[in-house]
This record gives structure tokens, sequence and C-alpha cells, in this order.
């Protein structure tokens, strides 16, 4: 007799689960008495993170604990307004969660570049990190940025590299972990589908003039002719933990 799910949000969370399990058991994601930080931009990638870790501390024999943190501020700077939604959305979750403007140097040219916006939105995770006693850091990226990013590496500095799945920083002080990183994006998308996720929309100027949104831009016109072009990519670049469809 198939299992009983008491929402469709529940059975994808089941099947979504089992990437997530694949990609903290190959890679050494999580371990006992872990303290993650889980960084929620507000998008459908962190905020499934966050609910598919939630779930599956309810079902893991190893246990660990979950803190959410939201950086606000884009390329434009910080003070930027959040919708009541998103709030409560993250009140309703469950879990400790905490909300910190973007730290930025005084003379910090505005609007930033990619570039610069996410390593000063990095640094502050690091700091709520540290703040709130947190061992790992775990970031929302899932199959297909990390293609992009290999892409991105291989057109600028003529290296075929992405990101890591699990790296220490500081000596071994933090963890970064990638837990979406063997979901594709189009199961996520339908994942905040059904669980009806009060996305906060993105309207900062440069997203659409990025490096990131190019190599976006040729992967999805690639993968019309190669389906599997995005994994292979990944594939490529790490050697392990991909299996074609």
């Amino acid at each position: 007799m198939g299992k009983k799910w008491r929402s469709d949000a529940e059975r994808h969370a089941f099947f979504l689960s089992k990437g997530v399990d694949k990609a903290v058991r190959e890679h050494n994601m999580i371990e006992p008495g872990d303290r993650i930080l889980v960084g929620v931009s507000g998008g459908k990638d962190s905020m499934s993170l966050l609910r598919l870790l939630i779930y599956r501390l309810k079902q893991s024999p190893i246990k660990y604990e979950l803190v959410a943190a939201h950086v606000n501020g884009d390329a434009r700077g910080v003070h930027l307004d959040l919708p009541e939604t998103f709030v409560k959305w993250l009140e309703d979750e469950g879990v400790e969660f905490h909300i910190q403007d973007s730290i930025l140097t005084p003379d910090e040219a505005l609007p930033m570049n990619c570039e610069r916006c996410s390593r000063n939105r990095r640094r502050t995770l690091f700091e709520i990190a540290e703040q709130y006693n947190c061992n790992k850091l775990a970031l929302g990226h899932h199959l297909e940025d990390f293609a992009h990013t290999a892409l991105m590496n291989l057109f600028q500095h003529g290296r075929l590299e992405s990101m890591a799945f699990r790296r220490d920083y500081f000596g071994g002080k933090f963890g970064v972990i990638r837990p979406l990183a063997y979901i594709r994006e189009n199961d996520l998308v339908r994942f905040a589908r059904v669980c009806e996720f009060p996305i906060v929309q993105a309207d900062c100027p440069m997203a659409a003039i990025s490096k990131r949104q190019s190599s976006r831009d040729l992967m999805q016109h690639v993968s019309k002719d190669f389906r599997q072009a995005n994994a292979n990519i990944v594939r490529a670049t790490c050697g392990k933990g991909l299996s074609p469809d």
C-alpha cells in the first residue's frame, strides 16, 4: 500500500529530500550537533532549502539545529522594505530567525556590481553565524547554479570550475554547504508553487545585466537540444554524484 500524504507539499518534500540526503551524505555536509545558519533571500530556492532542511530534521537520526537569516539589501544598498508576508512566513516556519542589513563599508560605491554585493552578503552571513554560534552556513544553490558558475569561470578564467559542495573557512570555524546541489530548478519551482511560498520579487537593477544571467540564458538555449547539459557540466567539474535521468 502506498504512502499516505497529508498534502501535495509533503509529497514533494519527501521526494526532494532524497536528493538533499544524497548531497549531504556524499559530501559530509551535516554532522551531529551542527548549528546551521540557512541563508533565506526570499526567493524560491532559499525558501525551499529552509523548508526541506526542517522536513529532513524531523526524519533524520542525526540531530542538528537550524537558524534562518535574511540579509537585507541589494546593489542599491540597504534599508529596503521587506514584505510582511515574507516576515510572517519566517515566523511560521518555527525556527529561530534573524534579519540584518548587509554590512557595507562607509565608502561603498552604489550601485554595487554583483561580485561586490555577493561578497558583502556573504560577509554579513558569516557575522550572523558567529553572533548566533552557528558552525555551518547553508546556501540554496541548485544544480543549474553550479553549471552557470562553471560556465562563467570557463569564459572568464579559462577553468571549468564550479562552487564547492562543501568548503570550510577560517581554519574550519565555519563550513559552507549547498544541500540543493543535486536538485533541478524546475523541481524547486514546482515545490514553491505547491507550498505557496510568498516569494519576494527581486527588483535589483543589476540582475538583468549580470554575468550569471548571461550564463543562465545560454544554458536555457543549449538545454533545448541537450537535456542533460547542466548535469553533464556539473559532472565534469566534480566527477561524482550525478547520474542520467
